[in-house]
């Protein structure tokens, strides 16, 4: 699991190709989408911060913005930053994230239903509830891997609204019997203004 994390932290330091898939920029609106996360891992005090900004124009060319913050020790900010991939974050404190056996289900998220249930070719998708993330409309559920049963996580996929990152992402390991959290990625700020900058 912390090789899960690690990838994860990792990419949120370059934001590569669509960023958790959870929408392609010609989605967007015409206007400026601002998504604020907190970002948080077990070595960290405070909340890391990232800005994602979409801007999409009539011309069909689009800006991104992504700002982050972090305060900490100088040890805790050695590491400081994300890299996106295709079906991963990571984080500079060695956290990644994979999430590549759900990429079929994000593809196909709006057929998913509340309390069912999906076998993946290496766990389950599980717990599936709808939630609001700040205004975002999501269906959250567990993915178990059944490779690396000390490890689960949890992720929202966002459903009313176009967003770049899901709007939720927990990594949890089991130790000593007990769930800990080790990587938690929470959309906290969901805003639009319509219209070209």
């Amino acid at each position: 699991m912390s090789k899960i994390v690690s990838l994860l932290m990792l990419g949120l330091v370059t934001i590569g190709s669509v960023v958790f898939a959870q929408a392609d920029l010609d989605v967007f609106p015409i206007g400026t989408t601002k998504m604020v996360y907190n970002v948080f891992t077990e070595e960290m005090d405070e909340a890391q911060i990232l800005e994602l900004v979409v801007v999409a124009r009539e011309s069909g060319r689009y800006t991104l913005r992504m700002v982050t913050e972090a305060s900490g020790t100088e040890d805790q900010l050695a590491g400081f930053g994300f890299i996106f991939g295709a079906t991963t974050v990571s984080s500079g404190a060695g956290h990644d994230v994979s999430y590549s056996s759900l990429q079929a289900l994000m593809d196909q998220r709006n057929r998913l239903q509340e309390g069912a249930e999906y076998q993946l070719p290496s766990g389950v998708f599980t717990d599936i509830v709808g939630v609001t993330i700040a205004g975002v409309w999501c269906l959250e559920g567990t993915l178990l891997d059944e490779d690396d049963p000390a490890a689960r996580m949890t992720i929202a996929f966002a459903l009313s609204h176009p967003v770049y990152i899901s709007p939720g992402i927990r990594a949890e390991e089991l130790r000593d019997g007990e769930w800990v959290e080790v990587f938690v990625l929470e959309l906290v700020e969901y805003t639009f203004t319509e219209g070209e900058v």
